[in-house]
């Protein structure tokens, strides 16, 4: 009965959140109660057991450098068939299991078993506790292995009521009713569990996460933004280029692991821009309104089918403070102009009712310089243009959730993205023969955009039903809404060598965009035959129209020219269904699932401009199905094996499918395609984890109908840029991410990526490039913990030369930041000090050669500058705060360009 009592008392004792100390010794083959003895003189604790529940012929081996306690802990424990509990933050009572199910008797006994996994369902929590209820008397329990698995035999009479209660440090106890089989002995699977994380709370309730930089859940990588400092005081689309893996190119192109296409999310909702617009959302966001970067290589069906190359997630920052708390960053940034960065983020909770927003701007011009050698029909066209960008760029988000009660949720959620002012751009192009390599004219080239307004505006509304038996359903409605207004005064001037002027052109474009986005989506989880069944529905329509008008500046008039002006308008709608189905066998964890899509779409084209082997109106009809398959291995407590398998698909962007052309200068030119198809891809990940701290991955991807935007000819002396569907694209690449800890003070972040890319090349007329370039990105990231609560950040970029779609790059290019942060007022404020590419190493050159026509591209970017960023943050209450959640945009938006 002692024992009994005493088992009884770990299991109803209430779980104290308790810091993590660090342990530092190697026992090799030495009893259990020595190890104890040990962490009991060097971390302070106090363990409480019997003789009974640890005999001396328990041996153990252990080996440790500053390991928390409970690492050490779990590692030992489980093996001995122990567990422990915290009573206090001194206290830790250790039990048996063993003795537990001994005591209570025999008999005939129902096995209820289960699994308890994170909220997103890719990780499993170790170690959990599980207590077994009867009308709130406990009777049993069990703790979970390194698999979050769990088994509990329990004598259970049919037709009475019980209850399991899960709990684990670091996440929202949960609560799951069972009822008695209708026999005396049975079987009850109660499928995946998911506990819900919630934040680390101090004495003065301010939360502070104890993340790692780089985490691993599942498969996928999280990148955690406030773990890096010299992140702070960028924009995102800043951000997304110090995620593993991820490089964004001159143009704004976003690569994951060397190939483009991939899909950037922003909490999970799809943005449905493309191009250029995604790049201009991202830069209109602040750094310290992302909470993380989660890079899936390997999505599943659940996801919409679009990027080949994988998904990057954009997290935003949501406070898990009840009552009312926020933080304010302010900061300056200085290149070749200074800029003023504000981001302000608000939560109120209480009770029920969780209300969220946050602002963020950045004012101030930007820096861009590029340029072009071209050499076609024996002459040269070199041309130098100096960009400024005058845009003020403003990010807003507000959003509340309500709790009718424990299984019914709704929620609202508004964002408003917005970049106005002028810019700039002034090209001076030189002109001559090869042969003498001597200038014969120069054209200036000089666009004004005295306006130009960019908005977006997205709504989401939100259902969930979540209920203790694994039932889960989400149901989500989108409006989208987004305009672009531009007006661009260009004038074209000729002179001769000798400066006389030869001609002296003036044009004046307006141009404008209207896209409205509809959505809807349900989704819905269940266990399912000792698995989870998960399916779903969607259904989008999105509406685009796009107005160019061209006007030549005479003498006292301005005239419209019809040739140049035009409007195009684009409808297209996608209905999707997919099935997916996941399930653990010992150490396995199988996942399959198909997604079918099936799209509609019509262009069509009003201008009386004759366009040569376009038609004015196209239509389209297609459905694809991507099937999807995984496997992952866990061996062992440290090591983790997977192997993935998935079709996706990305389709043109919607500016990209208007076949008018527009007019850069009178020398350059950039036209869309009617006729270009979506690409689809084949990809096969294979992936090895070593307590998260190394991850490995090999991956293979095969594109058809490979499309990318090349510069061609129109004749003899003009080219124009076109996207086209170039062939077939072969992408090889090894990965890898690697966290070290050398001392408590440093901590090192590497990730490498070695790649080759087989580009098959058809341009037509007989014109056809096999490209193949074997290529490498690292970066490497150092943070230092030095005195006077100072703390320093070394971070590092390569990227070697490298094949992007037609264009080859044939130098490399580096980036060395370096950042120094000092906190005070009890850590809730901080001061940082960065300096980014401090030598001018992010040049970028490329090269493209088709024909008798090379073009050698040159660009730098204001990226060298000096950031000085103040934070602070206030909270008062307890933890919980405003839900994640996606919505139906989840695709369209990364197709606006």
């Amino acid at each position: 009965m002692r024992n009994l009592v005493f088992m009884l008392l770990i299991f109803v004792c209430i779980q104290l959140q308790a810091q993590d100390r660090k342990l530092t010794l190697d026992l090799q083959k030495k009893p259990l109660k020595i190890l104890l003895k040990e962490i009991e003189l060097q971390c302070g604790y106090t363990f409480v057991y019997s003789d009974e529940v640890i005999s001396d012929t328990m041996i153990v081996s252990v080996s440790a450098v500053r390991k928390p306690v409970s690492q050490v802990l779990n590692a030992v424990l489980p093996e001995q068939m122990l567990f422990y509990q915290r009573l206090s933050e001194q206290m830790i009572v250790i039990g048996s299991s063993r003795l537990l199910r001994e005591t209570m008797g025999t008999g005939k006994y129902t096995l209820i078993s289960g699994r308890v996994v994170n909220q997103s369902g890719r990780a499993a929590v170790p170690f959990a506790t599980i207590s077994f209820f009867e009308n709130k008397m406990h009777l049993s329990g069990a703790l979970s292995n390194e698999q979050g698995t769990f088994s509990i035999n329990q004598k259970m009479e049919a037709g009475r009521h019980y209850s399991l209660k899960i709990s684990s440090l670091g996440y929202e106890t949960v609560m799951v009713n069972v009822a008695g089989p209708a026999t005396d002995a049975g079987q009850i699977d109660l499928g995946d569990i998911h506990l819900e994380e919630k934040a680390k709370r101090l004495k003065d309730v301010m939360v502070k996460g104890g993340q790692q930089l780089v985490e691993l859940d599942g498969s996928n990588l999280i990148f955690n933004v406030s773990r890096s400092m010299t992140a702070q005081g960028t924009n995102a689309l800043e951000l997304l280029g110090r995620a593993p893996g991820v490089t964004v190119s001159a143009d704004n192109t976003i690569s994951l692991n060397g190939k483009a296409g991939a899909a950037v999310l922003i909490d999970g909702k799809q943005t449905y821009l493309s191009g250029r617009e995604i790049a201009e959302l991202l830069k209109s966001m602040s750094a310290s309104d992302i909470r993380s970067v989660e890079i899936i290589n390997s999505p599943g069906p659940r996801y919409d089918a679009s990027g080949t190359a994988g998904i990057i997630n954009v997290r935003t920052a949501k406070s898990a403070v009840q009552g009312f708390n926020g933080s304010l960053t302010s900061g300056l940034s200085y290149g070749v102009y200074l800029r003023n960065n504000q981001d302000l983020s608000l939560n109120y909770k209480k009770d029920k009712l969780s209300i969220f927003g946050n602002y963020s701007h950045f004012i101030g011009y930007y820096s861009y310089l590029y340029g072009a050698d071209r050499m076609q029909q024996g002459m040269f066209y070199n041309s130098f243009t100096d960009d400024v960008d005058k845009r003020n760029k403003m990010g807003t988000r507000l959003g509340a959730d309500f709790a009718i009660d424990q299984k019914h949720t709704v929620g609202v959620l508004l964002n408003g993205n917005f970049l106005f002012g002028g810019g700039i751009t002034d090209t001076r192009t030189a002109i001559g023969p090869l042969q003498s390599m001597t200038t014969d004219q120069v054209l200036t080239a000089i666009n004004d955009y005295y306006a130009q307004q960019t908005q977006r505006y997205n709504v989401n509304v939100n259902y969930k039903y979540e209920d203790t038996a694994g039932r889960v359903i989400n149901f989500d409605a989108d409006y989208g809404d987004f305009t672009k207004r531009s007006g661009n005064l260009q004038s074209n001037r000729y002179n001769s060598a000798g400066g006389q002027v030869l001609s002296d052109n003036l044009y004046r474009s307006v141009n404008g965009i209207d896209i409205g986005l509809r959505a809807v989506k349900v989704d819905y989880t269940t266990n399912f035959a000792r698995g989870k069944l998960e399916t779903g529905a969607k259904y989008s329509s999105v509406s685009s129209g796009n107005d160019s008008r061209f006007l030549e500046i005479v003498p006292g008039a301005e005239v419209l020219d019809q040739t140049r002006s035009n409007a195009f308008a684009f409808r297209e709608e996608i209905s999707s269904l997919y099935v997916n189905y996941k399930r653990k066998l010992g150490k396995w964890q199988l996942e399959g699932g198909l997604r079918a899509e099936h799209s509609k779409s019509l262009g069509e084209l009003a201008t009386i401009s004759p366009i040569s082997g376009n038609e004015r109106s196209t239509g389209r009809k297609y459905t694809n199905l991507f099937p999807f398959f995984s496997a992952n291995l866990k061996s062992s407590a440290a090591h983790s094996f997977s192997l993935s398998y998935s079709n996706r698909i990305d389709r043109p962007a919607y500016q990209n499918l208007n076949p008018f052309i527009y007019l850069l200068d009178e020398l350059s030119f950039w036209q869309g395609n009617p006729f270009l198809r979506p690409q689809l891809s084949h990809r096969v990940l294979l992936q090895y984890a070593y307590k998260s701290a190394t991850i490995a991955g090999l991956s293979y991807t095969y594109t058809d109908d490979f499309s990318v935007e090349v510069t061609d000819t129109i004749d003899r002396t003009r080219v124009v840029m076109v996207p086209r569907n170039l062939g077939i694209q072969q992408h090889l690449a090894l990965t890898l991410t690697q966290t070290l800890r050398p001392y408590a003070w440093w901590n090192i972040l590497f990730n490498g990526t070695v790649f080759g890319i087989h580009n098959d090349i058809d341009f037509g007329a007989g014109r056809k490039l096999n490209l193949k370039q074997a290529a490498g990105r690292f970066s490497l990231q150092q943070t230092f913990k030095l005195p006077f609560r100072l703390s320093g950040e070394v971070m590092a970029f390569y990227n070697s030369r490298r094949l992007s779609g037609a264009n080859q790059f044939p130098r490399s290019t580096s980036q060395v930041d370096l950042g120094l942060q000092r906190s005070f007022m009890k850590d809730r404020a901080s001061l940082r000090l960065v300096f980014s590419d401090i030598y001018k190493g992010s040049r970028a050159r490329s090269t493209q050669s088709v024909g008798d026509l090379y073009v050698y591209n040159y660009s730098y970017f204001e990226t060298r500058q000096v950031k000085l960023n103040f934070s602070y943050r206030w909270a008062r209450g307890s933890s919980t705060g405003p839900r994640n959640r996606s919505s139906a945009l989840e695709n369209e938006n990364g197709r606006i360009r």
